[in-house]
């Protein structure tokens, strides 16, 4: 199990890597191609930036495959 540790401001996330990108596919799904807010928009880029680091995401941002 991998965890994950983001913040930005007031919002913060501590899980394992499964649910954070259950997070971040769903907050996108939800905003779909719509501006989210900034302050959720830096927070989702730091948990997807924090998934970069621990080798869940590529650097396109894409799952990387086993």
């Amino acid at each position: 199990m991998i965890l994950i540790h983001a913040e930005n401001r007031a919002l913060t996330f501590n899980g394992d890597s499964q649910s954070a990108l259950a997070l971040v596919n769903s907050i996108r799904d939800v905003y779909g191609h719509d501006e989210m807010p900034k302050l959720l928009n830096d927070f989702i880029f730091n948990i997807e930036a924090a998934l970069q680091d621990a080798g869940v995401l590529n650097e396109w941002f894409s799952e990387v495959t086993p």
